[in-house]
């Protein structure tokens, strides 16, 4: 007899099962995607014990006859595709016909569904292997699936499960992502009797984004839309001051499907660049639709990967749309008193007591407002040193530079300095009110726009050093300069090896930062070795990051007037005068309002 056998239609579900059914959020997935096809205005999601116990989705959409209802429990069986042909322009959520089965296959599945208000509704039953039964009932036009006992036949898959609570937020993000991806239909999502989401179905996508993040994370979305002969993009991203410490917020939707794109969502943070401090993340989706002929969705079990003819161009659209619109808008984050964010809703169990951290919060005494700061008009008392004659000079240098080039937007208010707190922030008065910034982010924003000028240019002056300067390095040090000795060396920084793991600097741009280079030097060898391999471009961007950050002035610096003014001179001519190279804000705006209400002039 042979070794070759043809599996049993129940191994087989089992084993596609593994494919489809992951945890409770892969059914819910499935049975909404159906939904959709069905084409559905309504769906609701009631899970109990996390969707272990109990699943169910009913829906509003065509529904099926009894026949049909049989036949999609059978293996590959879907009105979705017909010919071969049908595979390179899916339209459709579902198109496979393993969902069912699959489903079937380690979990009681009971399916009702109508499809004329004329017949009788059906009822199709089936558990794990078990045979499949009809009957004849009433419902609505429409079907409802309820799915029990997940996994019951399969302990060794059910121990693989997290936490109630992290089944629902898989669930959760679910039914948001697919929210997103199709604000034309209502969703609303239940557990334990308890509702957890809703969205209104009126078609706009704001409105989602509103019931999954609230009102404040809303209220700084920025808007972008364009257009060519393959792409329509269009979509909505958070404000730099609105973040998260995970990418996975980012949400990418493309012809009505959500989609993981590890490019695209790399485009979309080149995109933000330095607005974003490090390890923070925007919110937001962005909706792509494109010929059907250009994406082939029959990559991944789930469906969440898909392959694109034009990815490349569609990645740098993006990138460029999302830069235009970022260089449009203003950034600063306003005091907002008495307003609290919605909590961030993290489905996991924590012994936290939030009534009594507010009783403290209660007790504790008022903040003052009335901070001193330095005036203008009278010394302080033994001053700090003032900026060095070699920074003053190098500042008014690059005010003049930045006057002869041609001048952005400008996209700051006409300030005046009036004054400057423990050597740090600066206070400037305008018509709104008043604002604070950070002198030492402001500077460094003004120095990396600079560095990042120079780097691109091909011709750099050189300051030559009468004695070269040597550079030991250990052995991993060495190799790793030595791969990017070329680059720095068309920067203008002369530096070559000199046997072993030595190297020679012979002389640096003018433009280069001169009170350690050599420990600057060190620094960017140890980002390319956190880094492994990288592209030229990205290596410019984090030295012009380091070089800003050396030479820029530092907290606990007083400040004169006509310093004061020159920063904020300068900072009008920066293409992105609101965060630091490294993303921390400059500005924080006092609005007259706010003002008032603290001293109790308006209630």
């Amino acid at each position: 007899m042979g070794k070759i056998q043809v599996l049993s239609d129940h191994l087989a579900n089992q084993i596609a099962a593994g494919e489809v059914v992951e945890r409770p959020a892969s059914i819910v997935k499935e049975l909404m995607e159906n939904a959709i096809d069905a084409d559905a205005d309504r769906i609701q999601i009631y899970l109990e014990e996390g969707g272990i116990s109990l699943i169910r989705v009913i829906d509003n959409g065509l529904g099926m006859d009894q026949e049909d209802a049989k036949l999609a429990f059978g293996r590959h069986a879907t009105s979705k595709i017909k010919h071969e042909r049908d595979l390179s322009t899916i339209r459709t959520l579902g198109f496979r016909g393993e969902a069912l089965p699959s489903i079937a296959s380690v979990s009681k599945v009971r399916l009702t569904t109508a499809s004329d208000p004329e017949q009788a509704a059906c009822t199709v039953s089936i558990a794990g292997a078990g045979a499949m039964k009809t009957e004849l009932t009433s419902r609505p036009l429409g079907t409802e699936v309820e799915v029990k006992d997940l996994f019951f036949n399969t302990p060794a898959r059910l121990k693989y499960l997290k936490t109630i609570n992290t089944e629902v937020g898989h669930v959760a993000d679910c039914v948001g992502r697919l929210a997103l991806a199709h604000p034309k239909i209502s969703f609303s999502l239940s557990h334990n009797g308890k509702e957890l989401f809703r969205s209104a179905g009126d078609g706009k996508s704001l409105h989602v984004l509103h019931a999954l993040y609230g009102k404040q994370v809303t209220h700084h979305m920025v808007d972008f839309a364009d257009e060519d002969l393959d792409f329509k993009i269009w979509g909505y991203m958070s404000k730099p001051e609105v973040t998260r410490a995970s990418r996975n917020y980012i949400s990418l939707i493309v012809n009505g499907r959500y989609v993981r794109s590890i490019p695209i969502t790399q485009a979309i943070l080149r995109a933000y660049a330095t607005l974003l401090p490090v390890g923070r993340f925007p919110l937001g989706v962005v909706y792509v639709n494109m010929d059907a002929k250009l994406l082939d969705v029959n990559v991944h079990p789930a469906k969440l990967e898909v392959r694109l003819s034009k990815e490349k161009e569609l990645c740098l659209q993006i990138e460029n749309l999302l830069k235009a619109t970022f260089s449009k808008q203003t950034f600063i984050p306003k005091l907002q008193l008495e307003k609290k964010e919605r909590p961030e809703i993290k489905p996991v169990q924590s012994s936290f007591d939030w009534n009594k951290e507010r009783e403290q919060v209660r007790e504790r005494p008022r903040p003052v407002y009335q901070s001193s700061f330095t005036q203008l008009s009278k010394p302080v008392a033994e001053p700090m040193p003032p900026i060095s004659e070699e920074i003053k000079e190098e500042k008014l240098e690059m005010g003049e530079m930045e006057e002869e080039s041609k001048s952005p937007v400008n996209r700051l208010p006409q300030l005046l300095p009036i004054g400057q707190i423990h050597g740090t922030y600066v206070v400037a008065q305008a018509e709104d009110g008043f604002y604070l910034f950070d002198q030492h982010a402001a500077h460094e924003r003004i120095y990396y726009e600079k560095f990042v000028r120079k780097m691109k240019e091909k011709n750099h002056g050189q300051q030559a050093l009468l004695v070269p300067l040597t550079v030991e390095c250990t052995a991993t040090e060495a190799l790793c300069l030595q791969t990017y000795v070329t680059d720095l060396q068309e920067w203008g920084l002369d530096i070559e090896p000199f046997g072993g793991t030595t190297f020679l600097i012979r002389s640096y741009p003018n433009w280069f930062p001169e009170q350690d280079v050599e420990g600057l030097i060190f620094e960017i060898v140890t980002w390319l070795q956190k880094q492994g391999k990288i592209d030229t471009a990205l290596l410019r961007d984090e030295s012009a990051k380091m070089m800003s950050c050396k030479a820029a002035i530092k907290a606990n610096r007083h400040l004169r007037k006509d310093e004061m003014e020159k920063l904020i001179e300068q900072l009008h001519h920066c293409e992105n005068p609101f965060t630091c190279p490294h993303g921390r804000p400059i500005f924080i705006h006092f609005s007259t309002y706010e003002l008032e209400k603290m001293f109790k002039r308006v209630m």
